[in-house]
């Protein structure tokens, strides 16, 4: 049983044998009374992906992929946020799950190797919009969603990410379907056959990191999860172990048999997660962080002989574009990442800029680092190791990898009111921002999203403060 509302008891997840794929239903399909922290932490990353969101409205991917939904038509349910648009709800959340990461400055969780939230609240919010739902079942819906990512996250671990697999697309799949399952209120075998409909529609590839396909691939995540829950709801079938079943979803995806490391697990996996504060790769942080420190403690990049960037060798195989060539490329480059941080300090969405790439001093500092893997495979942590010009060696070595305490969780709201506002201000407007902050803050208690929804539909400004229509 879920602890209840204020209790200062950890949250646990309750288990019965079944299919492997009805174990992991089980866990999720009642999560309904939730402590206090799990609903800030809900609320958290609610807020934090409708900025990122919005910031990525004018984003080329977003463009080009709401002009397709556009010139496509249909029933006009669901809000495309930051526009004043209505499209069905498959399209708007395609259109919003591509926007959530088009800027890939969205929340993080380790069990997932992905963004639990990008492809989970498009999804259901658009299934959501025009009901009557609470703000409490949509918070309580949201987290089936996020703990389903992080369950089937961990199941696939660490094979499925290392093979090439986008987490956050694939496995992301799943959760938008179980957010809407838990919505809609389906009964067990709808869920089991919700799961099989989005297992057989969860792709993704980590070779399409740096370009415009990587967010798309989060939208198409969230609209075939939506679809998922509702083509079962309304009957459609599929096999109802397809993480468990021989050629299912883990069997052709993931070599590790991770059944004890899921059933094990009691904690819910909302509590652990990690937030950007640089619009970059998380995996790119440390590393920046490492940066900064020795930037703040005297290190002038113009005295910088040599960088030399020790990094978890997985790290190569996602953010080592050696010399990016578009801002997209900038933010998984290990190399440029950390020429900025020395060089600038500004690793925000607007710092990521064609001038950036070009600018002298970035890249005689982008040319100076090395990025190699460390030979110690159990650390998360990044060693950023400076020669100066008089030969002096300078280290600092950091992890980001820590949750947040509950005892810091206001702290961190605020911390992400101002991340919210730094992306949204500039597109919709301050007073507009802040209602939807408002809303958001006050969402465990609010009898509809209906003023949510109406906050988010405020068009956004163009570059002379005009609306776009």
């Amino acid at each position: 049983m879920m602890s209840g509302p204020g209790s200062d008891q950890p949250a646990t997840i309750g288990s019965t044998q079944q299919t492997l794929t009805n174990e992991v239903i089980s866990r999720v399909r009642h999560l309904d009374n939730l402590p206090q922290n799990v609903v800030t932490g809900a609320q958290h990353c609610i807020l934090d992906t409708l900025g990122v969101a919005i910031a990525g409205v004018h984003e080329p991917v977003t463009t080009h992929v709401r002009a397709d939904v556009l010139a496509e038509g249909g029933n006009s349910h669901a809000s495309l946020w930051g526009t004043g648009e209505q499209v069905s709800r498959p399209q708007a959340a395609l259109v919003n799950g591509t926007a959530a990461h088009a800027i890939d400055f969205d929340d993080v969780v380790s069990w997932m190797d992905g963004h639990p939230s990008a492809p989970l609240l498009p999804a259901l919010m658009a299934a959501t919009e025009g009901t009557a739902i609470t703000g409490k079942h949509f918070i309580a819906a949201f987290v089936a969603g996020f703990e389903t990512e992080a369950l089937i996250g961990r199941l696939m671990k660490p094979s499925h990410y290392a093979r090439g697999f986008h987490a956050t697309a694939t496995v992301g799949t799943f959760g938008a379907a179980a957010a809407v399952a838990h919505m809609l209120r389906l009964d067990e075998a709808q869920w089991s056959h919700a799961f099989g409909i989005a297992g057989s529609r969860a792709a993704g590839l980590k070779s399409m990191f740096g370009t415009m396909t990587k967010p798309l691939q989060v939208g198409a995540a969230a609209e075939n999860g939506l679809r998922a829950a509702t083509l079962a709801a309304r009957g459609v079938t599929a096999h109802t172990d397809v993480l468990g079943t021989p050629q299912g979803f883990r069997d052709t995806q993931s070599d590790a048999d991770g059944t004890s490391k899921v059933w094990t697990w009691t904690e819910l996996s909302i509590t652990e997660v990690l937030f950007k504060y640089h619009a970059a790769c998380y995996l790119t942080h440390s590393a920046i962080e490492g940066a900064l420190s020795l930037r703040e403690s005297g290190v002038e990049p113009e005295l910088i002989e040599s960088v030399n960037v020790l990094v978890p060798a997985g790290h190569l195989q996602v953010c080592n574009i050696a010399e990016p060539s578009t801002p997209l490329e900038g933010k998984f480059s290990l190399r440029f990442t950390t020429a900025m941080a020395f060089a600038t300090g500004d690793l925000s969405e607007r710092a990521f800029s064609r001038a950036s790439l070009m600018d002298p001093q970035v890249v005689a500092l982008r040319n100076r680092v090395q990025v190699d893997a460390r030979t110690d495979s159990d650390s998360r942590s990044s060693i950023v190791r400076v020669i100066l010009t008089d030969g002096s060696e300078h280290v600092a070595e950091v992890d980001v990898n820590r949750p947040t305490p509950t005892s810091h969780l206001a702290r961190r709201w605020d911390t992400l009111v101002t991340k919210f506002h730094s992306l949204v201000d500039p597109v919709m407007g301050m007073d507009a921002a802040d209602r939807i902050v408002r809303e958001v803050a006050g969402l465990s208690s609010a009898e509809s999203l209906e003023s949510l929804f109406s906050a988010l539909s405020v068009p956004a400004l163009d570059h002379h403060q005009n609306p776009v229509v």
